[in-house]
């Protein structure tokens, strides 16, 4: 009981964050990374849309880090999904693809920030904030593709749509 209450007390005024990816690795190391961080807990880790829609249904969950290319389904659908349930819900895309294609569906599709995976280590945590803060978050390798003005107008019909 004791270590429910602890949990409890640390998970407190914390920013709950869901990881949606398909490698374990990948869920284990983001986990990590965010925990290290007073403000940030990681509390649904999850491989494939249907869990994260089931996870997130039952939990009140402020940022959804996804995957761009799943299994069986894209980041693009999970973040469709999750922002007609949840419209407040932010998004931020993690992928490996700095393509112009994924990167504009992506923002279409209601996500908020896109990096890539090789800048993980050293901007996940930045990402994060500015998502948190309503900003819109474009990792290095995509702002040398799109400016952060073009970024916007996707998101403005994103939102304008829903």
């Amino acid at each position: 009981m004791d270590d429910k209450k602890n949990s409890t007390n640390l998970q407190a005024g914390r920013r709950r964050i869901a990881v949606v990816d398909d490698h374990p690795v990948v869920l284990e190391g983001l986990e990590q990374l965010i925990n290290r961080e007073e403000d940030l807990i990681v509390c649904v880790k999850v491989g494939n849309g249907k869990e994260t829609l089931e996870a997130v249904g039952k939990q009140q969950i402020d940022l959804a880090i996804v995957d761009m290319l799943l299994e069986n389904t894209t980041g693009v659908q999970i973040t469709i999904d999750l922002k007609s349930r949840c419209p407040n819900l932010y998004v931020l895309i993690l992928s490996m693809s700095d393509d112009p294609y994924h990167v504009k569906r992506a923002f279409k599709a209601g996500a908020r920030g896109y990096i890539t995976k090789d800048e993980v280590s050293e901007g996940i945590i930045t990402a994060i904030r500015r998502v948190l803060r309503g900003e819109i978050y474009i990792g290095k390798r995509i702002a040398r593709q799109f400016s952060k003005k073009t970024v916007l107008s996707w998101t403005l019909e994103a939102d304008a749509g829903s």
